[in-house]
């Protein structure tokens, strides 16, 4: 089970890290991959949303990467 779960929490973090991406690319610089992939049009504040998911996936990343490098410090002090 817990072999499980760490898969899904791959797939998830995956899933959100391109999603974040995509939002990020589309608030920064106006090109949105799912604009061009199902053709609508997102509007200024949309794009601020996208901006902001896409900066929170950047520091969910950011955040993930720290705690990684924290844990593993500790285990080898100990």
């Amino acid at each position: 089970m817990k072999k499980v779960m760490k898969v899904v929490d791959v797939i998830a973090f995956v899933i959100l890290l391109i999603g974040g991406m995509n939002y990020l690319i589309a608030g920064l610089f106006g090109v949105d991959l799912m604009v061009l992939m199902f053709g609508t049009q997102i509007s200024v504040i949309g794009r601020i949303v996208y901006a902001l998911i896409g900066l929170s996936a950047l520091l969910l990343v950011v955040t993930v990467i720290a705690r990684t490098v924290m844990k593993n410090k500790t285990a080898k002090a100990a």
